[in-house]
Parts: structure tokens; sequence; C-alpha cells
């Protein structure tokens, strides 16, 4: 939470992907009850606000009417252009959130409702805030339903690990993941779905133990409200399909209680969520309600398979790597490419023991079953969307890689079980903090060396090109601390004061170290050995000599 509060203040207004869409829907709901569709303006509100706050660098390519300020033309204004701007966003009248405006259109309408619903309580009772004011609640609470995940990790690592330490750090690398922080913190229903995508996993790995096939129903309920909240959860589906299957040929002694439980899950699941599919796919003609999906949809089978022979395989998975990684906010800031190679390689390490252990280990264990199946059905749905948008645009590509944090827990379950399968015993005790301190230091460079200056225009892009250069360190020493604090607290909540970001600032390098330092206290124990029982359950992290 602390960490998220910091990234909430530093991210300029409309600064997270597609922010002022899923804003507006927000208000759309909270105002008029109902839902919008796609070919809806946003609010009167969100649409005044674009021609008065600096915009990222992806909006320049919306059509939008001008002017338009960007973050590198907004701070080559005059002090007091700028001044005049502020003063004009929070001039606004507050009674054009409830107004339609005229343009653009709310294109986020093709999201499923449940988190505007959810969101549409709070916001209305903040209606006569500013937009800075509302915009960071709305934030702070979406940190707060996505914080869920870090007791859900804990709880299903301890399941698959069965050991304290090794559950902490997994939850540690959750929490020290900067492009995480930069999902999460803008207003987005992926905070939500985060929470749901967490639980389901405890759930399932609850339902696959012996004895534990009435976790499915619980799992089904949650299937469904995560399926309410954001499409991805179809692939979900057939996870949750493959871990049925999984646990009745397993358990054969109950394996009738088994199949009658996941199938009443998958029941509830259904009843929850399918009147807001069948309302997609009246209104666009897609049942994820997706665009490029529904583009993609008008196509016949024989027509999707033959176009796959087309689409650049590897510079989609690529972009989806990046963008999982680390990319900036919505002006899609990028670090230098020997980052991104050391992250394939660790990735491509993780994978190698993964796959040792699926060929090697017999019978494999039921908890990983259920990361390994939420996971490859969820990289399935990503494999789908690179072809919609080639289908749609034309592009071998998706930007969206920090949709993979929706699967954050059976990621970092899945990472840490394929290093613990390839590091020598006596260094297994070190992964996890090695894997915190890496993010850690990620995380604190990109603060200082692209995400600070960008947004107080000590950097920008390099002429026309999507660039940006990291800082150097004379031009953080000429800007000062005064200048870059005092620019921070631009378009922001009037409680964030200059002083008031200083002190989000001490408070995230002191969750950010405290972090990586109590991760290596808690591994200092280089005896910790993780195994698998004869069983074929999650193994106990035994207290016992290397040797053994």
């Amino acid at each position: 939470m602390v960490r998220g509060c910091f990234y909430c203040a530093l991210l300029p207004v409309w600064e997270g992907y597609d922010e002022p869409y899923h804003f507006a829907f927000i208000q759309y709901v909270a105002a008029h009850k109902g839902l919008p569709v796609p070919s809806t303006p946003v609010s009167r509100e969100v649409q005044e606000s674009m021609h008065l706050l600096p915009l990222s660098w992806e909006q320049r390519l919306h059509a939008l009417t001008p002017p338009i300020y960007t973050e590198d033309s907004y701070w080559r204004l005059s002090p007091a252009d700028r001044h005049a701007l502020q003063q004009q966003v929070l001039a606004v009248p507050r009674e054009w959130g409830r107004e339609t405006g005229t343009t653009p259109a709310l294109y986020e309408a093709q999201q499923v409702p449940l988190y505007y619903w959810v969101m549409a309580g709070p916001l209305g009772l903040a209606a006569q805030w500013s937009l800075p004011a509302r915009v960071f609640l709305v934030r702070i609470l979406g940190v707060l339903m996505a914080s869920w995940c870090i007791p859900f990790g804990y709880a299903a690592a301890r399941i698959c690990f069965s050991n304290q330490a090794h559950a902490l750090g997994v939850v540690a690398v959750i929490t020290c993941m900067p492009e995480l922080m930069i999902d999460i913190c803008r207003v987005c229903n992926d905070s939500l779905a985060i929470a749901f995508y967490s639980l389901l996993t405890l759930l399932l790995l609850l339902a696959v133990r012996p004895g534990g096939c009435k976790w499915s129903v619980p799992a089904g309920i949650v299937l469904g409200l995560g399926l309410a909240t954001k499409a991805y959860f179809l692939f979900a589906i057939p996870a949750f399909i493959a871990v049925a299957l999984w646990s009745a040929i397993r358990n054969k002694d109950e394996r009738t209680r088994v199949i009658v439980n996941s199938a009443l899950g998958l029941l509830v699941a259904a009843f929850i969520s399918f009147g807001v599919y069948w309302r997609n796919h009246v209104v666009t003609g897609s049942w994820s309600g997706e665009q490029d999906a529904a583009v993609a949809a008008h196509r016949s089978l024989l027509q999707l398979i033959v176009t796959i022979r087309h689409v650049d395989w590897y510079n989609g998975i690529n972009s989806v790597l990046i963008s999982h990684v680390w990319f900036g906010g919505w002006s899609f800031l990028k670090l230098g490419r020997r980052v991104y190679k050391l992250s394939t390689l660790v990735t491509a390490v993780a994978i190698f023991g993964v796959v040792k252990t699926v060929i090697r280990q017999k019978p494999l264990p039921s908890a990983l079953i259920v990361p390994l199946s939420l996971y490859l059905f969820f990289w399935i749905g990503l494999l789908c969307n690179i072809l919609a948008i080639y289908i749609s645009l034309g592009v071998s590509a998706s930007s969206c890689g920090w949709y993979l944090y929706a699967v954050i827990v059976p990621e970092i379950l899945l990472l840490a079980y394929g290093l613990f399968a390839v590091v020598p015993l006596r260094w297994r005790g070190s992964v996890l903090p090695a894997l915190v301190s890496g993010f850690a230091a990620i995380d604190l460079y990109s603060v200082h060396a692209l995400l600070v200056p960008y947004y107080t225009g000590v950097i920008c892009h390099s002429g026309a090109s999507d660039f940006v250069r990291p800082v150097k360190f004379m031009q953080l020493v000429h800007a000062g601390p005064h200048l870059l604090l005092e620019r921070l607290t631009a378009n922001r909540p009037a409680v964030l004061e200059p002083w008031g970001i200083a002190l989000l600032f001490l408070a995230y390098y002191a969750a950010t170290l405290g972090t990586v330092v109590m991760t290596y206290v808690i591994n200092r124990s280089g005896h910790m050995l993780t195994r698998v029982d004869s069983d074929g359950e999650a193994g106990v992290v035994q207290h016992a000599p290397l040797n053994r």
C-alpha cells in the first residue's frame, strides 16, 4: 500500500493506460445508473480536462481536438501559462462530470461492468471534490483492491512450498515489481481482476488437495465475479476445467464429488456472468466485447487459420514481454535493452526448470498444475489478442503485457518452481532475495532516471521519436529537489504539497528497501530445502543438513 500510494501520487492524471476512459465509464454509471456503449462520448468534464492537462505521449495519436499538451509541450509553456491551465482544471464545473460530452468516444465501454459498479458509489460520494482528488481517490481504492493479491499469494505459496520464508519471498517479489505498480496505480478494472485471479489461484490449490473438492464451488463464485470484472477471465474457464479433470483423475475415491462440485462451480460462474457477456455479444458482436476481437469475429475459421501464418509471432511475444517487465505508463517510456534481455534470460531459465520438473517428476505435484494451467491458458489468451490485433490493425504486436499481472501469483510461483529446479541446493535460499533486489533496483532506477524527470519536464522525447533518454546526473543537480517537488504537485490533490510529496518519497524508500532487507533476513538460513513428498502433493521445506 505504501508503494502504491507513492505511485498514485507520482503518475500524472490520465498517464495510466486508458485511464480517462475508465474514469469516464465510472462517471457514466454513477450519473446514469446504466451502462454506456462504445460510441458513447466521455463526460464533458473529462473532455474538457484533455485540453488542460498534460497528456501521455500515446494520446497525441488519438486525433483529439486541439489544443492538447503532451508532457513535453506542457513543460515548455511559461510558468504563468501552466498556472492558468492548472486553475482552469480546478474551475471545471463538477456537474460536467454528469453531462455527456461530444468527443472522444468512450471505447472502454467494451469492458464488463463489475468494477465500474463498485467504484460508482465512492465516486458519487466525492462528486464535489476536484478532478485530481477524485482520480487519486479511485486510484487508491484500486490499489487497496489489488493489494489482496499479497495475502492470497502468501497463502498460495505456503501451499506450494509449505515454508514461510519462501512464501514471504514470493510476495516480496510481487511487491517490488515496478510495472505492477504502474498497472494498478491508475483508474482501471485490472486492480479488481488481480485480486480475483489471486483468490481463484488459492481456491483451486485448495480444491486439488485430497478432500478439497468442496472448494470448487467457492472457486466457481470467484470465477464468475472475475468474468464480470474482466473478459480475460474467459481463459480461466478452460484452466478451471483442466484442474478439475486432473483432480478427478488423481483422487479416484472422490471422483464423483470432484466432478459434481466442479460442475456446480462452473454453473455458478455462468449464472453470475452470462448476462454481461450476452450484452457484449448483442452490442459489439463479440462475446468478449473487445474491439479487435469484434473485428476478428467476422472471419471464418479457415480465414483465421490462414492469417496465423502471416503473424510475426516473435515480435508479438517480444512486445508482450517488454511491456510486462517495464513500460513507463501510457507515454511508453522504456529501459535499456540489457534490462529486457536479462529478464528474458531469467525467464528462459525458469521455463527450463519447470519443463524439467514436468518431464522428470512423476507424479507431477498437484500444486504445480494449478499455476501452470492458469498461466498457460492466460498466455493462449494473449496470443489470441496478438492475432486479433493483427487482423484489426495489420500489426504483429501487443503492448498489453501489463495484463499478465492478473496472473502474477501463478507467474511468481512458476518462476520460483523453475529456478529452484535449476539452481544448486545451497543457493536456493538466495533465489527469491536476488529477484526482489533486481526488481527493486529497476524500480528505483526507473523512478529517478525516467519517471520523475519526465513528469517534471527535465527530460523529453528526442525529436518526433518515441525514445526518451534517461536523465543525466547533472541535469538533476541543475533542476534541484525544490523544482522537482514543486512540479510534482501540479494537477495533484491539494493535500499533496511539496512536503507531502517528500514524505511519500521517504515512505517509498523505506518500503522498497525494507522489503529487500526483510527478504534477505528471512532467507539467510541456507539449509532450507524445498522438496516434493512422495505422495505428489506440495512439499515441505525441510530444516535439514545440505547433504540431505
